[in-house]
């Protein structure tokens, strides 16, 4: 830890705190409802979401001994997921005696008030998580992260008396309010620009596709699916060729199977609603692909991307066959009417989207560094507060 104020302490977490398992909900009556808080109702910088609650019959012995207070700080124990750490917390500030936690987390309560304040504590817990620090004590089992919990409790506190402790709550809640104001007008921002371009085309391809002439993909591409062959994880050898499946690059490989450019077309995945990722996008160069992706060959290049573009501009439900596992079969896929202009209109129209791409993602890489700016500020302010030098 660095080196505190004289007026200031540095205490273990455990000797300033209880801590509570969360909650089960037992087989023996009496049973009371009562409203479980779960990791899924943590947001960012430890606020908490009274959204989905969930209410569940407990028994009220269990529910006694677990039953949330004002002040009490609720902690990510386990969960989380393979990329999310563990750690999180969230202060319940409310006045109401039927919320408990569920078993995924822990409650940390404060044990003197008069020496300690709450508010305090959740910000210094909010900055273990934000600055890696719990990242670094936790373990992975079967899938789920467990946060090291006896490692965790020997964490030092950095602790000034009460009424900075409260002066520094104060300013930090000011701060970083104006912070996450400021993170709230980037963010709008940045899916602005990222709406510029959909806008664009969906006015000028989808929009004017009643005006042109409609095509099938069999009468202006070569479909070459049958010269894709899938490779297990296990027998793929590394390399620098891409290997392709639904959403784009897997892996990368040793040999190719083909040296040009093509466009390929998801063809299964929940991506074929959800539209998290383009369902088509161009490959140049060497690649393999795997069956997860149709592959097409065009003569010519503007009439590549003018189709790339129409298909991520439009809906594929209709075409899409399968509910649990959703696909986008060769035969399906042929039946899809393109609006096919003629062949200035497409350069025109794929020269113009070229431009307004890259400009909405430079736009989108600025407000993307203005976002991570306002994460930087929030940490060497939060590193400031407890290193006693805050002003």
């Amino acid at each position: 830890m660095d080196v505190l104020k004289d007026s200031w302490q540095a205490r273990s977490l455990e000797t300033i705190a209880t801590f509570s398992n969360g909650l089960w909900k037992g087989k023996k009556g009496p049973f009371r409802r009562v409203k479980v808080l779960r990791n899924t109702n943590f947001r960012p910088h430890g606020i908490i979401s009274f959204e989905d609650v969930a209410e569940i019959d407990v028994e009220s012995r269990q529910f006694q001994k677990r039953q949330l207070r004002r002040g009490d700080i609720i902690l990510e124990r386990s969960g989380g997921g393979p990329k999310q750490p563990v750690g999180r917390v969230v202060l319940f500030e409310l006045e109401d005696d039927n919320y408990s936690f569920s078993n995924f987390t822990s409650v940390i309560r404060v044990i003197d008030q008069s020496r300690l304040d709450p508010r305090y504590l959740h910000q210094v817990l909010n900055w273990w998580y934000t600055a890696g620090r719990t990242e670094r004590i936790q373990s992975r089992s079967t899938g789920i992260r467990n946060l090291d919990f006896n490692a965790y409790k020997q964490l030092l506190v950095p602790l000034p008396p009460l009424e900075e402790q409260r002066r520094i709550v104060a300013i930090l809640d000011k701060v970083i309010e104006d912070l996450d104001r400021a993170h709230v007008y980037v963010e709008a921002n940045l899916r602005d620009t990222k709406e510029l371009f959909d806008s664009f085309i969906a006015a000028t391809v989808s929009g004017n596709s009643q005006y042109w002439p409609h095509v099938t993909l069999p009468e202006i591409a070569q479909n070459l699916d049958r010269a894709r062959v899938p490779i297990t994880k296990k027998n793929r050898k590394p390399g620098d060729v891409p290997y392709y499946g639904a959403s784009g690059v897997v892996d990368y490989v040793e040999d190719f199977l083909f040296d040009e450019d093509l466009l390929l077309v998801s063809e299964d995945g929940a991506n074929l609603l959800a539209r998290t990722y383009p369902i088509a996008f161009s490959i140049s160069g060497k690649s393999w692909v795997n069956n997860h992706a149709h592959v097409l060959r065009f003569e010519e290049s503007f009439a590549q991307e003018f189709v790339r573009l129409y298909l991520n501009s439009m809906s594929l439900e209709p075409y899409v066959s399968g509910m649990a596992q959703p696909k986008l079969n060769q035969t399906a896929l042929n039946q899809i009417p393109i609006p096919f202009p003629d062949e200035a209109r497409r350069t025109e129209i794929v020269n113009r989207a070229n431009s307004i791409f890259a400009e909405s993602d430079r736009l989108a890489k600025a407000y993307q560094g203005s976002i991570e700016d306002l994460g930087n500020i929030r940490q060497s302010l939060l590193q400031t507060a407890f290193a006693g030098e805050l002003t």
